[in-house]
């Protein structure tokens, strides 16, 4: 029995030890655009921004409610420029997330079966507008 407590001990404080370090080093980047949205959501579509590309906007669906979320992408990950996410209901229920931000902005959650949406990062604009 004094065994088993020892071990239990011993994965839990290296459970702690871990978390503190992912919190420490800003592993936020290991995140998935479903992770961010939350649970039962699922990606529907998504589109590159900038060059390289420089970050890819998600649109995500959890039945009638949309979320986005933009990630920056390859060597912009990590640096200050700046990102945003964007999600537009019908009638002008626009939800967005704008900063320096080092992994992704968002996410931007709206309720309406059609939505406009898109994101940006630095100069660089995509967006979708059906509705």
């Amino acid at each position: 029995m004094q065994k088993i407590k020892r071990t239990a001990a011993a994965t839990i404080g290296a459970a702690a030890a871990l978390t503190a370090s992912i919190g420490m080093t800003g592993t936020a980047h290991a995140a998935t655009p479903q992770s961010v949205c939350g649970s039962g959501f699922t990606v529907r579509a998504s589109a590159a921004i900038g060059e390289g590309p420089n970050a890819r906007v998600y649109l995500l669906r959890n039945g009638n409610t949309a979320c986005v979320v933009t990630f920056k992408t390859g060597s912009s990950v990590g640096n200050n420029v700046t990102i945003n996410a964007w999600v537009e209901g019908n009638p002008g229920t626009l939800r967005g997330d704008t900063g320096r931000y080092k992994y992704y902005a968002g996410p931007v959650k709206v309720t309406d079966s059609c939505v406009n949406w898109g994101g940006h990062y630095g100069e660089y604009w995509w967006k979708n507008t059906p509705c």
